[in-house]
């Protein structure tokens, strides 16, 4: 897991409006230019902020690259998506002690 390198990409979508404009027109050809696994791209390519959180990417990170660059910004969408496939509605977040 290269989790900086997974940082360092949340980060640019982040705060580069290029990079932004490259995820939306190219997605492939923006992965390919990071140090990315397999794993690491299907996480990028699927929105999935719990599995980034998991591998120790920052919330706050996770958060940014949501807001910025998922179809529904809305915040319910959001912690549906930390949720992920977890019953009872626990929701995953490295911000947040576990139990």
């Amino acid at each position: 897991m290269s989790r900086n390198v997974l940082e360092k990409l949340m980060h640019q979508l982040c705060v580069d409006r290029s990079v932004k404009q490259r995820f939306k027109e190219d997605l492939e050809g923006l992965l390919s230019r990071y140090v990315l696994t397999e794993e690491e791209k299907a996480m990028v390519r699927n929105f999935d902020v719990a599995g980034m959180q998991k591998h120790g990417v920052n919330a706050m990170l996770t958060l940014g690259f949501w807001s910025e660059n998922a179809a529904n910004r809305h915040p319910a969408a959001y912690m549906k998506a930390l949720r992920g496939s977890q019953s009872g509605g626990e929701i995953f977040s490295a911000a947040l002690k576990q139990n």
